[in-house]
Protein backbone atom coordinates (compact mmCIF):
# COMPACT_ATOMS: atom_id res chain seq x y z
CA UNK A 1 0.00 0.00 0.00
CA UNK A 2 1.25 3.50 -0.83
CA UNK A 3 2.55 5.47 1.60
CA UNK A 4 1.02 9.24 1.26
CA UNK A 5 2.85 12.07 3.14
CA UNK A 6 -0.02 14.16 4.55
CA UNK A 7 0.21 18.11 4.28
CA UNK A 8 -2.95 20.63 6.27
CA UNK A 9 -3.23 22.84 3.48
CA UNK A 10 -4.86 25.20 6.00
CA UNK A 11 -1.22 25.45 7.96
CA UNK A 12 0.52 28.22 8.70
CA UNK A 13 0.04 30.84 5.66
CA UNK A 14 -2.56 28.41 4.34
CA UNK A 15 -2.41 29.60 0.15
CA UNK A 16 -1.14 27.76 -2.76
CA UNK A 17 1.84 27.81 -2.29
CA UNK A 18 1.82 25.21 -0.14
CA UNK A 19 1.18 22.92 -2.99
CA UNK A 20 3.16 24.41 -5.33
CA UNK A 21 6.21 23.69 -2.79
CA UNK A 22 5.02 19.78 -2.08
CA UNK A 23 4.31 19.45 -6.18
CA UNK A 24 7.95 20.36 -6.33
CA UNK A 25 9.71 18.70 -3.82
CA UNK A 26 7.41 15.34 -4.93
CA UNK A 27 8.48 15.42 -8.28
CA UNK A 28 12.13 15.18 -7.30
CA UNK A 29 12.45 12.71 -4.12
CA UNK A 30 9.75 10.72 -5.06
CA UNK A 31 7.85 10.77 -2.41
CA UNK A 32 3.80 11.12 -2.83
CA UNK A 33 1.41 13.35 -0.70
CA UNK A 34 -2.13 13.96 0.63
CA UNK A 35 -3.38 16.86 1.07
CA UNK A 36 -6.33 17.97 2.61
CA UNK A 37 -7.80 21.27 3.96
CA UNK A 38 -6.51 23.55 0.40
CA UNK A 39 -6.66 27.04 1.08
CA UNK A 40 -9.48 26.66 3.02
CA UNK A 41 -8.79 30.20 4.92
CA UNK A 42 -9.43 32.08 1.68
CA UNK A 43 -12.22 33.71 0.78
CA UNK A 44 -12.60 30.66 -2.20
CA UNK A 45 -10.96 27.62 -1.11
CA UNK A 46 -10.01 24.82 -2.73
CA UNK A 47 -8.32 24.16 -5.84
CA UNK A 48 -8.64 27.05 -8.26
CA UNK A 49 -7.48 27.21 -12.02
CA UNK A 50 -4.18 28.83 -10.98
CA UNK A 51 -3.40 25.81 -8.90
CA UNK A 52 -5.10 23.25 -10.92
CA UNK A 53 -2.39 23.75 -13.83
CA UNK A 54 0.34 23.70 -11.10
CA UNK A 55 -0.90 20.47 -10.33
CA UNK A 56 -1.31 19.15 -14.02
CA UNK A 57 2.12 20.14 -14.77
CA UNK A 58 4.01 18.63 -12.64
CA UNK A 59 2.06 14.98 -13.39
CA UNK A 60 2.75 15.63 -17.23
CA UNK A 61 6.55 16.10 -16.35
CA UNK A 62 6.75 13.44 -13.99
CA UNK A 63 4.12 11.09 -14.69
CA UNK A 64 1.92 11.40 -11.82
CA UNK A 65 -1.37 9.76 -10.53
CA UNK A 66 -3.73 12.06 -9.25
CA UNK A 67 -6.89 11.90 -7.76
CA UNK A 68 -9.08 15.03 -6.85
CA UNK A 69 -7.97 17.47 -9.28
CA UNK A 70 -10.74 19.51 -10.31
CA UNK A 71 -12.13 22.86 -9.44
CA UNK A 72 -12.58 23.74 -6.25
CA UNK A 73 -11.57 20.28 -4.71
CA UNK A 74 -10.53 20.39 -0.86
CA UNK A 75 -8.51 17.26 -1.32
CA UNK A 76 -6.32 15.43 -3.62
CA UNK A 77 -3.63 13.40 -4.01
CA UNK A 78 -0.02 13.27 -6.35
CA UNK A 79 1.77 9.98 -6.99
CA UNK A 80 4.65 10.96 -9.10
CA UNK A 81 6.84 8.92 -11.80
CA UNK A 82 9.96 10.02 -12.94
CA UNK A 83 10.65 13.01 -14.17
CA UNK A 84 11.37 13.23 -18.04
CA UNK A 85 13.08 16.36 -19.49
CA UNK A 86 11.24 17.55 -22.67
CA UNK A 87 8.75 20.35 -24.03
CA UNK A 88 5.55 21.39 -22.53
CA UNK A 89 2.95 23.72 -22.84
CA UNK A 90 0.62 24.89 -19.67
CA UNK A 91 -2.25 26.51 -20.26
CA UNK A 92 -4.29 28.48 -16.89
CA UNK A 93 -7.70 29.42 -17.57
CA UNK A 94 -7.85 32.77 -15.92
CA UNK A 95 -5.43 35.03 -15.09
CA UNK A 96 -3.42 32.90 -12.94
CA UNK A 97 0.54 33.55 -12.35
CA UNK A 98 2.14 32.05 -14.95
CA UNK A 99 5.45 31.99 -13.36
CA UNK A 100 4.10 30.70 -10.27
CA UNK A 101 3.50 27.42 -12.30
CA UNK A 102 7.17 27.97 -14.39
CA UNK A 103 8.58 27.89 -10.45
CA UNK A 104 6.69 24.29 -9.65
CA UNK A 105 8.41 22.52 -12.86
CA UNK A 106 11.54 24.45 -13.44
CA UNK A 107 13.89 23.11 -10.35
CA UNK A 108 12.43 19.32 -11.15
CA UNK A 109 12.99 19.24 -14.96
CA UNK A 110 16.72 20.21 -14.32
CA UNK A 111 17.22 17.64 -11.91
CA UNK A 112 15.57 15.09 -14.37
CA UNK A 113 18.97 14.13 -16.52
CA UNK A 114 21.11 15.54 -19.54
CA UNK A 115 18.92 17.27 -21.73
CA UNK A 116 17.30 20.67 -21.51
CA UNK A 117 13.34 21.50 -21.50
CA UNK A 118 11.31 23.89 -22.25
CA UNK A 119 8.09 25.30 -20.51
CA UNK A 120 5.95 27.93 -22.25
CA UNK A 121 2.68 28.65 -20.10
CA UNK A 122 -0.10 31.19 -21.15
CA UNK A 123 -1.91 32.72 -17.91
CA UNK A 124 -1.35 36.20 -15.90
CA UNK A 125 2.59 37.67 -16.61
CA UNK A 126 1.73 40.87 -14.00
CA UNK A 127 -0.66 39.88 -11.39
CA UNK A 128 -1.06 40.95 -8.36
CA UNK A 129 0.21 39.04 -4.89
CA UNK A 130 2.20 37.27 -7.22
CA UNK A 131 6.21 37.23 -8.88
CA UNK A 132 6.04 39.24 -12.57
CA UNK A 133 7.67 37.63 -14.96
CA UNK A 134 10.29 40.74 -14.75
CA UNK A 135 10.91 39.58 -11.38
CA UNK A 136 11.10 36.10 -12.76
CA UNK A 137 13.20 36.87 -15.49
CA UNK A 138 15.60 39.75 -13.94
CA UNK A 139 15.48 38.93 -10.15
CA UNK A 140 14.88 35.59 -9.37
CA UNK A 141 17.32 33.90 -12.18
CA UNK A 142 20.07 35.94 -11.59
CA UNK A 143 19.96 34.63 -7.91
CA UNK A 144 19.27 30.51 -8.49
CA UNK A 145 22.03 30.86 -11.52
CA UNK A 146 24.51 30.99 -8.70
CA UNK A 147 23.20 27.61 -7.17
CA UNK A 148 24.04 26.17 -10.92
CA UNK A 149 19.97 26.49 -11.64
CA UNK A 150 20.83 28.33 -15.36
CA UNK A 151 17.39 29.35 -16.37
CA UNK A 152 16.57 31.55 -19.91
CA UNK A 153 13.36 33.00 -19.53
CA UNK A 154 11.20 34.83 -22.79
CA UNK A 155 7.91 36.73 -23.26
CA UNK A 156 6.12 35.97 -25.74
CA UNK A 157 3.70 38.74 -24.78
CA UNK A 158 2.19 40.06 -21.65
CA UNK A 159 -1.18 39.07 -19.69
CA UNK A 160 -1.88 41.94 -17.45
CA UNK A 161 -4.92 41.30 -14.33
CA UNK A 162 -7.48 40.78 -14.88
CA UNK A 163 -7.89 39.37 -18.37
CA UNK A 164 -4.73 37.42 -18.10
CA UNK A 165 -4.17 35.82 -21.55
CA UNK A 166 -0.50 36.24 -21.66
CA UNK A 167 2.19 33.77 -22.71
CA UNK A 168 5.72 33.59 -21.67
CA UNK A 169 8.27 30.42 -21.05
CA UNK A 170 11.64 29.09 -20.05
CA UNK A 171 14.11 27.00 -21.11
CA UNK A 172 15.86 25.57 -18.41
CA UNK A 173 19.23 23.86 -18.26
CA UNK A 174 20.24 19.95 -16.67
CA UNK A 175 21.46 21.21 -13.35
CA UNK A 176 23.12 18.60 -11.20
CA UNK A 177 22.53 19.94 -7.86
CA UNK A 178 24.49 22.61 -5.87
CA UNK A 179 28.54 21.84 -5.62
CA UNK A 180 28.42 24.04 -1.88
CA UNK A 181 25.84 25.51 0.51
CA UNK A 182 24.12 28.43 -0.66
CA UNK A 183 24.83 30.75 1.58
CA UNK A 184 23.75 34.11 0.99
CA UNK A 185 23.96 36.44 4.95
CA UNK A 186 25.39 39.69 3.87
CA UNK A 187 24.84 42.25 0.87
CA UNK A 188 28.03 44.09 0.58
CA UNK A 189 28.28 47.36 -1.08
CA UNK A 190 25.22 48.65 -2.99
CA UNK A 191 26.27 48.72 -7.14
CA UNK A 192 23.55 49.57 -8.54
CA UNK A 193 19.64 50.59 -8.52
CA UNK A 194 17.90 49.06 -11.66
CA UNK A 195 14.73 50.00 -12.87
CA UNK A 196 11.97 48.92 -15.23
CA UNK A 197 8.54 50.89 -16.33
CA UNK A 198 6.67 49.14 -18.65
CA UNK A 199 3.13 49.05 -20.47
CA UNK A 200 1.26 47.36 -23.27
CA UNK A 201 -1.76 48.43 -25.29
CA UNK A 202 -1.82 52.15 -23.31
CA UNK A 203 -1.86 55.64 -25.48
CA UNK A 204 -0.65 57.68 -22.65
CA UNK A 205 2.22 57.60 -21.34
CA UNK A 206 2.22 56.13 -18.00
CA UNK A 207 5.20 54.54 -17.97
CA UNK A 208 7.21 57.39 -18.09
CA UNK A 209 4.98 59.44 -15.60
CA UNK A 210 6.19 56.15 -13.21
CA UNK A 211 9.64 56.34 -14.22
CA UNK A 212 9.94 60.25 -13.41
CA UNK A 213 8.05 59.98 -10.14
CA UNK A 214 10.33 56.80 -8.93
CA UNK A 215 13.20 58.80 -9.82
CA UNK A 216 12.55 61.89 -8.24
CA UNK A 217 11.93 60.16 -5.01
CA UNK A 218 14.89 58.03 -5.09
CA UNK A 219 16.94 61.44 -5.78
CA UNK A 220 15.46 63.64 -3.36
CA UNK A 221 16.14 61.16 -0.24
CA UNK A 222 19.48 59.32 -1.24
CA UNK A 223 20.38 61.18 -4.14
CA UNK A 224 20.18 57.22 -6.21
CA UNK A 225 20.29 57.12 -10.14
CA UNK A 226 19.04 54.32 -11.56
CA UNK A 227 19.83 52.85 -14.54
CA UNK A 228 16.53 52.59 -16.16
CA UNK A 229 14.78 50.83 -18.90
CA UNK A 230 11.41 51.81 -20.12
CA UNK A 231 10.11 49.17 -22.49
CA UNK A 232 6.49 48.54 -24.53
CA UNK A 233 5.53 45.00 -24.44
CA UNK A 234 3.01 43.16 -26.84
CA UNK A 235 0.32 42.46 -24.84
CA UNK A 236 -3.13 41.06 -24.31
CA UNK A 237 -5.09 43.39 -22.77
CA UNK A 238 -3.93 47.01 -21.25
CA UNK A 239 -1.87 46.95 -18.40
CA UNK A 240 1.39 48.42 -16.64
CA UNK A 241 4.20 47.78 -14.32
CA UNK A 242 7.25 48.77 -12.63
CA UNK A 243 9.62 46.95 -11.47
CA UNK A 244 13.12 48.15 -8.71
CA UNK A 245 16.19 46.27 -8.01
CA UNK A 246 18.71 46.75 -5.67
CA UNK A 247 21.81 45.05 -6.71
CA UNK A 248 24.89 44.52 -4.07
CA UNK A 249 27.92 42.75 -4.00
CA UNK A 250 26.30 39.69 -2.74
CA UNK A 251 22.91 40.43 -1.89
CA UNK A 252 19.36 41.98 -3.81
CA UNK A 253 16.15 43.30 -3.59
CA UNK A 254 13.34 43.62 -6.11
CA UNK A 255 9.87 45.60 -5.67
CA UNK A 256 7.10 44.78 -8.67
CA UNK A 257 4.49 47.20 -8.65
CA UNK A 258 0.91 47.05 -11.18
CA UNK A 259 -0.69 50.30 -12.67
CA UNK A 260 -4.29 50.36 -11.38
CA UNK A 261 -7.13 51.97 -12.88
CA UNK A 262 -7.96 54.26 -9.45
CA UNK A 263 -4.43 55.01 -8.61
CA UNK A 264 -2.26 57.95 -10.39
CA UNK A 265 0.98 56.57 -11.96
CA UNK A 266 2.96 58.96 -10.32
CA UNK A 267 1.88 57.81 -7.00
CA UNK A 268 2.64 54.47 -8.33
CA UNK A 269 6.06 55.17 -8.95
CA UNK A 270 6.56 57.44 -5.78
CA UNK A 271 5.08 54.19 -3.63
CA UNK A 272 7.68 52.18 -5.58
CA UNK A 273 10.91 54.00 -4.52
CA UNK A 274 9.29 54.29 -0.84
CA UNK A 275 9.34 50.72 -0.54
CA UNK A 276 13.01 50.09 -2.43
CA UNK A 277 14.53 52.74 0.27
CA UNK A 278 12.79 51.05 3.06
CA UNK A 279 14.72 47.77 2.16
CA UNK A 280 18.18 50.00 1.80
CA UNK A 281 17.19 50.85 5.31
CA UNK A 282 16.60 47.36 6.74
CA UNK A 283 19.35 44.27 7.45
CA UNK A 284 19.27 40.97 5.27
CA UNK A 285 20.50 39.83 1.97
CA UNK A 286 17.34 39.38 -0.06
CA UNK A 287 13.71 40.75 -0.12
CA UNK A 288 11.04 39.02 1.88
CA UNK A 289 9.57 37.10 -1.48
CA UNK A 290 12.31 36.11 -2.71
CA UNK A 291 13.56 34.58 0.10
CA UNK A 292 10.78 32.46 0.58
CA UNK A 293 10.85 31.25 -3.78
CA UNK A 294 14.43 30.05 -2.72
CA UNK A 295 13.72 27.43 -0.66
CA UNK A 296 12.45 24.95 -3.54
CA UNK A 297 15.96 25.49 -5.24
CA UNK A 298 17.47 25.44 -2.05
CA UNK A 299 16.02 22.05 -0.99
CA UNK A 300 16.75 20.30 -4.45
CA UNK A 301 20.04 21.26 -4.96
CA UNK A 302 21.25 18.63 -2.68
CA UNK A 303 23.34 21.13 -0.17
CA UNK A 304 21.22 23.37 1.60
CA UNK A 305 22.48 26.82 2.57
CA UNK A 306 21.19 30.09 4.21
CA UNK A 307 20.00 33.48 3.18
CA UNK A 308 18.90 36.36 5.75
CA UNK A 309 15.97 38.92 4.55
CA UNK A 310 14.75 41.98 6.29
CA UNK A 311 11.27 40.30 7.08
CA UNK A 312 9.93 36.72 8.73
CA UNK A 313 7.19 36.32 6.84
CA UNK A 314 4.43 33.66 7.84
CA UNK A 315 4.86 32.80 4.11
CA UNK A 316 8.28 31.82 4.56
CA UNK A 317 7.44 29.98 8.00
CA UNK A 318 4.98 27.99 6.04
CA UNK A 319 7.20 26.90 2.97
CA UNK A 320 9.74 25.60 5.44
CA UNK A 321 7.68 23.56 7.46
CA UNK A 322 6.61 21.91 4.06
CA UNK A 323 10.17 21.61 3.14
CA UNK A 324 10.80 19.76 6.44
CA UNK A 325 7.58 17.10 5.50
CA UNK A 326 9.56 15.65 3.05
CA UNK A 327 12.42 14.92 4.83
CA UNK A 328 14.71 18.18 4.67
CA UNK A 329 15.16 20.26 7.70
CA UNK A 330 14.76 23.73 7.08
CA UNK A 331 13.55 26.14 9.24
CA UNK A 332 13.61 30.25 9.92
CA UNK A 333 15.04 32.09 12.91
CA UNK A 334 14.02 36.10 13.49
CA UNK A 335 10.47 37.72 14.83
CA UNK A 336 7.51 37.38 12.45
CA UNK A 337 7.85 40.86 10.77
CA UNK A 338 11.40 41.59 11.37
CA UNK A 339 15.16 40.54 10.15
CA UNK A 340 16.04 37.03 10.09
CA UNK A 341 16.01 34.08 7.96
CA UNK A 342 15.80 30.44 5.93
CA UNK A 343 18.15 27.71 6.60
CA UNK A 344 17.85 24.18 4.27
CA UNK A 345 19.88 21.23 5.32
CA UNK A 346 20.89 18.26 3.01
CA UNK A 347 18.52 16.01 3.07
Amino acid sequence: MTRFLQIDGARGEGGGQILRTALALSTVTGQPFEITRIRANRPVAGLRPQHLAAVRAAALVSGARTSGVFDGSPDMRFEPGAVQPGQFEFEIATAGALTLVLQTVLAPLARAGTEASRVTVTGGTHVPASPSYHYLANHWTAVVERMGLRVRPWLDRAGFYPRGGGQAGAEVQPWAGASAPFVLEERGALVAIRGTAGMGRIKADVAGAMRKAAQERLWEVRRLEPAWEEVVVPASSPGSFLLLEAVFEHGRGAFGFLGQKAVRPELLGDRAARTLLKFLDAEGAVDAHLADQLAVPLALGGKGGRVTTPEVSLHLETVAEIVSVFGIPARTWGRRGGPGGLEVSPP
